[in-house]
């Protein structure tokens, strides 16, 4: 039987994280949850343990008191889990649920039936399914992601879902040390596990359900730093 461990990392996340929902998942899943503090300022580090609380055994949080960017705040939680030896799978997920729990519960399934792959959820398109997506998200999400497989040929359609499971010995290689990106370590990561022929193990996973949530840090103005991150990556492929 897989142990899995999902990181949810929070920054000011006090309105906005969904307390029904980390229940639902705690119910439906067997997963443990690590609801991860990035410093934030107000009352995240409150809410996450009063969430806690409901299900002590299952339900941890992690508190780092220094803001870091949800890159290396997943970075961190990513190898503290790693050092614990308790689990075969460890992944992350976005605070706000935009991946509602039904759909974390079908990657698991998946999971199970291929527990050697990693599995990185996708929002394309397709008939019948339900993907909401704001018109410039999704106009910034394709350019960035056109000119990372032309630069970077990693063949992925959506590297920026923030839904991604791996099995421990994947996970060792996507963590294997402090991003240098804040907005695309997604990218980061396929390109460490390019580098050492793991991308064959990825399956994406066509979400039937995912929805933008209000309060997203991404905006128009966060595309010119993106682009700047691109050079980073093109440095390090």
């Amino acid at each position: 039987m897989q142990r899995v461990a999902i990181i949810i990392p929070c920054y000011n996340e006090e309105h906005r994280i969904p307390k029904e929902q980390v229940a639902q998942l705690l119910a439906t899943t067997t997963a443990n949850v690590y609801l991860t503090n990035d410093g934030s300022t107000d009352k995240t580090v409150e809410v996450l343990t009063d969430i806690a609380k409901a299900m002590p055994d299952r339900c941890f949080v992690i508190n780092y008191t220094k803001n870091r960017g949800k890159a290396n705040t997943i970075y961190a939680a990513a190898n503290y889990l790693l050092d614990k030896q308790q689990y075969t799978h460890i992944g992350y997920f976005d605070a706000d649920f935009s991946t509602p729990v039904p759909e974390i519960v079908r990657m698991l399934n998946r999971l199970n039936r291929k527990p050697d792959r990693f599995i990185i959820g996708s929002r394309v398109k397709l008939l019948n399914s339900n993907i909401n997506r704001k018109v410039y998200r999704h106009i910034i999400g394709r350019i960035i992601i056109t000119i990372v497989n032309i630069k970077l040929k990693l063949g992925i359609y959506d590297t920026q879902c923030g839904a991604k499971l791996f099995p421990v010995a994947i996970a060792k290689v996507a963590f294997t040390e402090a991003f240098r990106t804040s907005w695309l370590f997604d990218i980061e990561i396929f390109l460490r596990l390019k580098k050492q022929d793991l991308l064959k193990f990825g399956e994406e996973f066509p979400l039937r359900v995912w929805t933008d949530i209000d309060g997203s840090k991404l905006s128009w103005k966060t595309s010119f730093k993106i682009l700047r991150e691109i050079n980073i990556l093109n440095n390090l492929k």
